[in-house]
């Protein structure tokens, strides 16, 4: 599939994004290519500096959590992979959700109203999936290379419906198109501010900002993982970015990093509370 020439990458319009703030990453433009996060792993493998973004128009084999497609298309989504590097090698819980914040960030500052943040990894706007991060990480005695994935709908492609099982959502639906370049630039100017506070302070750095976003906080949930099925009020994060919920009788619970997913429970007893 060939872009439209329209759509025509132009890295120019990524630094005006960045205004006094100087840039810490390298950007790299494909056509076309399996999995931008596959060749970013490649290439970390092979010693790449941090601050290396891949951004391609067309994923031919793009990776989604729990192994679902990654959709991307020509002219209709910003799909791109950032490498960086945690030099001790440190404790990495809640990155996804600190990503998370640096996306919402991002788009807030372009003046998109609505977004909101599933754990683990999802952008939500006015309720729908915007998009979503998927993070793969290389360990080393020394470091840790941390490669970030992240998938935006920019505009509706008619297609997806018939591909995807839930309700999407693009930037176009907030408000008039952006270039591309204008939202990969204002994305990753606030990726550089949050992964530095991520580095310094873990996620309790982020943790406030992701909770006034949670996407379906105070609402029931049902978690599903290899464990079983849990099901209770979704009460916000946890200190090591694990999702905190409330059963029937009470109790609160941890829910870590998994093959989890999260549905909101149509009925919820009137006698809990947070």
């Amino acid at each position: 599939m060939t872009a439209n020439p329209a759509f025509h990458f132009d890295e120019s319009k990524v630094w005006a994004a960045f205004a006094q703030a100087a840039p810490r990453v390298h950007i790299e433009h494909i056509d076309s290519c399996s999995s931008t996060n596959t060749l970013l792993l490649e290439r970390a493998a092979q010693g790449a500096h941090s601050g290396l973004v891949l951004v391609t128009d067309e994923q031919t084999a793009g990776k989604g959590r729990q192994g679902r497609r990654w959709i991307s298309t020509p002219d209709y989504s910003l799909t791109f992979s950032l490498l960086w590097i945690f030099p001790d090698g440190g404790a990495l819980s809640g990155l996804s959700l600190a990503v998370g914040v640096a996306i919402a960030r991002g788009l807030e500052d372009l003046g998109i109203e609505g977004i909101a943040l599933k754990w683990p990894n999802d952008i939500w706007l006015s309720g729908r999936k915007l998009g979503g991060v998927l993070i793969e990480v290389l360990f080393s005695e020394s470091r840790a290379a941390v490669v970030i994935g992240i998938g935006l709908n920019l505009r509706r492609n008619p297609a997806w419906d018939e591909i995807v099982d839930q309700p999407l959502a693009a930037i176009d639906d907030a408000r008039k198109p952006i270039p591309r370049e204008q939202v990969l630039g204002a994305v990753l100017l606030r990726l550089q501010e949050k992964l530095d506070a991520f580095a310094a302070g873990g996620f309790a750095a982020v943790r406030a900002e992701w909770d006034a976003r949670n996407a379906l906080a105070d609402q029931w949930v049902r978690v599903e993982s290899q464990a079983g099925e849990q099901v209770g009020l979704c009460i916000g994060s946890a200190a090591n970015g694990a999702l905190e919920i409330q059963d029937e009788q009470g109790q609160r619970h941890h829910v870590t990093a998994g093959d989890v997913g999260l549905k909101v429970r149509p009925l919820s007893p009137p006698y809990i509370s947070p």
